[in-house]
Parts: C-alpha cells; sequence; structure tokens
C-alpha cells in the first residue's frame, strides 16, 4: 500500500499541535462549575510535590479529606488554605509551591472523601472545622505557623466563618466572590428566592433539569416541592432556604454582619458582573469603619463567578485579573513581609468601563464623588419616559399590570448562575442588549437625553421608589444600561425589593395595604462605567426578573408554599409629592 509520507508528515504535525493546543486548554480552562482554574505554570510544577492525603480530625471526631502539596526541600513555609467543595486545586497548589508556601486543600464535612453530612446542613460546621484545621495545620513540621485562607463561593463562605473565631495562626484571608452575610443576597436577596442559581445548585442537577426541561423546572410551583418533583428527592438544603424566608435564627447563626472580630488583613475579590460586588464593597466598608485591622484591600473587574470576561460587550484586551498572582503578591506582603510596593499603594483597584482603563483609588465610595438625582419623568403617564435632574411637576402615575405567569425574562446581568448550552437562553451573566424586553407592557423605560460630555458613574447606586399595588406583596426590580448611539442598551447594575421587606430585611416582613403608596428602596450592584458622549443613561422598571429570582405570586402567602398566582396591578408614582429618582455616584472629570 502506498502511503504519502508528505501527507503523514502533515498529519503528526497536526495532530501534536492538537495534543498541544488541549493541553493548553486544560491549563486556561475552569475545571468545574465551583469556579477553579488551572492557572498553572508548567514549569511550577517542578517545584511542587504532593505530600500526602490525609483524613484531619475535628472535635466531634469527624475527619476531613485533606491534600497536601508542599515546595521541594526540606524547610517551614508558610500555608495557604482552601476548604470547599473538593480538596484544592493542582493549578493553584504549582503557583502558590513556586512562590515559597505549602498548599492545602480540603473538602469541608459532607464533600467528596470527608466525613459527616454538612452536604444537608452547610455552612453551620464550617467555623469548628476550619478553626480545627488551623490548629492541625501548625502543629505540622513544614508549617511555620502563619496561614491564609483563599478561595471564591463556598470556598470564600469558609473563611468569612472562621475568622471571628481569631485563630491565633490564621493571618490573612482572601475571600472572592462571595458575602459574608448569607441572608442579605446570596440563596436569598433582599427578600426574593434567587431561584436559578439556588435551585441548579440545591434542588436538582442539570441532567435532571435537562430530562424536564429548564423552563419547566423553573416555573414549577409550589417552590417548596421543586426538589421532589424534579430532582426526584427531597434536598434538605433546598427546603431550608425556601423555608426560612425571613432573617431568622438559621440566617443568624451563619450570617456575619459585625465585622468587629475580624482583626487579621484581608483581601476581597469580585466582578461587576458577578452577584457579589455589592457584598464585597459592603465588606470593605465595615472593616474600614470598625478598624479592627488596617490592611483591607479590594478589586473588581468586569468578571462573572468564575472571574470570566462575559457578555457582549467589549472592555478590551486588558479587562480580566489573575486572581492566584495577586493573592501571592499581596501575602508575599502581608505574610512574608517583602517590601514589594504594597504598602504604597491605593486599597482599591477597579476597572472603569467605558473607557476599559484600571484605576486605583483610596476610599469607598470615592471622596469626590457627586451623589446626583436623576429623576423618573412620564407626564402623560406612560411606560416610555425620561431621566433628568430636574425635579418632576405636576405628572400622572405610570401604571402597569405585573402578571407572574408572564415574567419579564433575565437578560444577562450581575448574577452568579453558571450556564450552560442547554440553558443559555433562559439566564447568562453579563451585558447584553436589553432592548429585547422594552416592547413589553410590563418594562418602564425611562431615558436620559444624550449626554454632551463623557460622564463617570463610579460607586453605590440607589433607587428611591414610590409606588402602590393591588396586592399584600410584590416585588420591584430595576436595572440601570448604557444606551450606545446606536440604540444597543448594556445593563450595568441590577437590584430587587420584595415589598414585604421594604422597612428591613433583618426584621419581621409586613405585608402591603392594597392601594397605599410605600417608598422602596432598591440598592442595586454597585458599578463603575464612563457613558460616553452620545451616549444616554436608562433605567428600566418592572417586577420580576426571571429565572434569575423568583416570581412573586401576589398573593402574600407565606413564602415558598404557592401554588397560585394572581395579577398585581402597580401604580409608579413620579410627580412634586412623590419624586422617584435614581441616585448615581457622579464622578466630576478632573
Amino acid at each position: 500500500m502506498y502511503i504519502n509520507t508528505k501527507t503523514l508528515t502533515v498529519s503528526l504535525f497536526i495532530l501534536v499541535m492538537c495534543f498541544l493546543f488541549s493541553i493548553v486548554a486544560c491549563i486556561q480552562t475552569p475545571l468545574n462549575d465551583n469556579g477553579w482554574y488551572n492557572v498553572t505554570d508548567v514549569n511550577a510544577q517542578e517545584s511542587t510535590q504532593v505530600v500526602e492525603e490525609v483524613m484531619v480530625p475535628t472535635r466531634d471526631g469527624v475527619k476531613l479529606h485533606t491534600k497536601i502539596w508542599r515546595p521541594t526541600g526540606e524547610g517551614r513555609y508558610p500555608v495557604v488554605l482552601t476548604r470547599g467543595y473538593q480538596p484544592g486545586n493542582a493549578g493553584d497548589a504549582a503557583r502558590f509551591n513556586a512562590a515559597g508556601y505549602v498548599y492545602i486543600g480540603q473538602s469541608s464535612r459532607g464533600h467528596g472523601k470527608s466525613e459527616g453530612s454538612q452536604v444537608d446542613n452547610r455552612f453551620f460546621e464550617d467555623a469548628d472545622d476550619g478553626y480545627d484545621t488551623l490548629t492541625w495545620i501548625s502543629q505540622q513540621p513544614w508549617s511555620d505557623g502563619n496561614i491564609a485562607m483563599y478561595g471564591k463561593s463556598y470556598y470564600g463562605a469558609t473563611q468569612w466563618l472562621v475568622a471571628p473565631k481569631q485563630h491565633p495562626n490564621l493571618k490573612a484571608i482572601i475571600p472572592q466572590n462571595i458575602n459574608a452575610d448569607l441572608w442579605q443576597c446570596t440563596y436569598r436577596c433582599n427578600g426574593a428566592l434567587t431561584l436559578a442559581m439556588t435551585t441548579s445548585g440545591r434542588a436538582f442537577r442539570q441532567i435532571q433539569a435537562k430530562i424536564y426541561g429548564w423552563e419547566n423546572a423553573f416555573r414549577y410551583l409550589p417552590l417548596i416541592d421543586l426538589d421532589t418533583a424534579v430532582g426526584w428527592r427531597q434536598n434538605k438544603l433546598w427546603n431550608d432556604y425556601v423555608s426560612h424566608s425571613t432573617f431568622d435564627d438559621y440566617w443568624q447563626a451563619i450570617s456575619l454582619r459585625d465585622y468587629s472580630k475580624i482583626t487579621i488583613p484581608v483581601y476581597l475579590t469580585s466582578g461587576w458582573y458577578d452577584y457579589y460586588p455589592g457584598a464585597v464593597f459592603h465588606s470593605f466598608e465595615e472593616l474600614r469603619k470598625v478598624g479592627a485591622t488596617d490592611e483591607i484591600r479590594i478589586i473588581v473587574n468586569p468578571s462573572d463567578h468564575l472571574n470570566r470576561v462575559v457578555g457582549e460587550r467589549d472592555f478590551g484586551s486588558n479587562a480580566g485579573k489573575n486572581e492566584v498572582e495577586l493573592a501571592i503578591r499581596w501575602l508575599d506582603y502581608v505574610i512574608k513581609g517583602i517590601d514589594n510596593g504594597i504598602k504604597d499603594e491605593p486599597p482599591v483597584k477597579i476597572f472603569v468601563m467605558g473607557v476599559n482603563e484600571w484605576r486605583e483609588e483610596n476610599e469607598w465610595p470615592l471622596a469626590r464623588t457627586v451623589f446626583t438625582n436623576y429623576y423618573f419623568h412620564s407626564p402623560d403617564g406612560s411606560r416610555i419616559g425620561t431621566l433628568s435632574t430636574t425635579p418632576p411637576g405636576d405628572e400622572l402615575p405610570t401604571v402597569y399590570k405585573y402578571d407572574p405567569d408572564n415574567p419579564v425574562p433575565t437578560i444577562g446581568g450581575n448574577h452568579s448562575f453558571l450556564h450552560n448550552d442547554d440553558n443559555r437562553y433562559l439566564i447568562q451573566a453579563g451585558p447584553f442588549d436589553q432592548r429585547p424586553n422594552e416592547s413589553r407592557d410590563d418594562v418602564l423605560a425611562f431615558t436620559s437625553a444624550a449626554l454632551q460630555e463623557d460622564t463617570e458613574v463610579t460607586g453605590p447606586i440607589v433607587i428611591k421608589l414610590y409606588a402602590a399595588s393591588s396586592a399584600l406583596d410584590t416585588d420591584f426590580t430595576a436595572k440601570l444600561i448604557d444606551v450606545y448611539p446606536d440604540g444597543a442598551a448594556y445593563n450595568l447594575a441590577e437590584g430587587i425589593i420584595r415589598a414585604r421587606f421594604r422597612e428591613s430585611i433583618w426584621d419581621p416582613p409586613k405585608l402591603l395595604v392594597p392601594g397605599e403608596v410605600y417608598e422602596y428602596i432598591l440598592d442595586l450592584q454597585p458599578t463603575s462605567n464612563v457613558f460616553e458622549q452620545g451616549h444616554s443613561i436608562r433605567v428600566h422598571l418592572t417586577s420580576s426578573n426571571f429565572p434569575l429570582w423568583d416570581r412573586n405570586p401576589n398573593t402574600g402567602n407565606e413564602q415558598g408554599m404557592d401554588a397560585e398566582l394572581q395579577v398585581a396591578e402597580q401604580t409608579i408614582y413620579h410627580d412634586q409629592n412623590y419624586p422617584s429618582h435614581i441616585l448615581l455616584p457622579i464622578i466630576p472629570t478632573e
């Protein structure tokens, strides 16, 4: 048989290149849905040695599966500990080892090979388990007694839970993409259920939703039974998150609101399009306020829960952040005492969208902020109105009907749902064109005139809304949007308030008196964006954002137990007596 050697050579070359590209892809691609990236420098692996896998004992006898990587060679090293679903990540270990740190990954109880049942009762044992693990590490011959914790999402929550216990060997934490207050906005958000993320992570597995149908799964009622209907078995976590629908003893036990016991350095990270930029900035502000530690830093860029720059908007080639390298440089300063310039750098680093530039700041909110009211206007009460700094006069209210059986679909946004090819049509994070929703009768759009100059909005964003409803309970949601000259309308920040929590999300809820006007405060996620000359500022107001959040059935019944849906008539006031507006943090040009 004749073999064309030239063709064979080319084919072999292609195979080799494909193999090499596959290796690169493995290095650069997320390893799993928990947000762990293999950012390994292949050369760094040469200085890495997996010492052992052990079962670390805790005070109640439960043993936790733990992997240990340490630099080759004898000696005592500072330690980086990560605790969560899985026992660490080899790629992260290689980088930390190359920088002179022992790296330890531990599965929390009930996960992986760890004993216990925390999978049915997550968070409640993590403070004690973390403390016991820190003690165990400090007693090992390769540990120099200095331990830092690192990781995102649940791996960040385990840090917030143990840090207030002030273990003497815990010297720093790097919680990424997580809220220290698990009630305020994690599985629930300002009273509403974080539907897509919580159901897909707790009520059912993705294969079950694919069989049942993603939209059918998200629409299933009553919510309390969704786990058995779609997931085919009862899930205690799902039932806990649905049934504990107020700030009760359940949430109080695992939510950090008092930061005075955090006395060690903290490095916070998040993304503008994750679910937690507001949470991490709140933690930053609270830590600065109580002053128990003087080394607090934060970095935020236009990324999602997995630190990916996502969506339809172009942020240039420099919008990403290398979380491991940032952590190593910071730990070299706070743990090893290396003078690498960090002590002279401002504590806040943000990516300013629109102009697509990184910038360092000394505080948050920025000291030079001019908080400015942009009022909603619609003199004839139509749902398409204007936005300006001029206070309203005599204007008719705008009325729309919110039908929970026909909710406003989620388009992009600031959230932590990890989409795949089966459900990306329903929900994915990031900036996406919002115009498809603007033809709906239940979406109000208020738009400024085209801007005569670049206008920077950087900081926290609040909407003060005056509204009445025909329902005993309902929702109000909002989005801040950057409108391009060609009409493209990209979302920047969004928020929700469940009406029964209008006075406080931490106090007992209060139902509405139908028809009565109430003041609502909607905290949107913070942002940093320059609305360029010729662009416009737009706000969407409505009563649903589905399936990001669960649909309020408008009945006023106990949350999560309803299979009944009612249509609510919503009345939005924007006149001189009820001047509804958005408060924007305007940064003056320098």
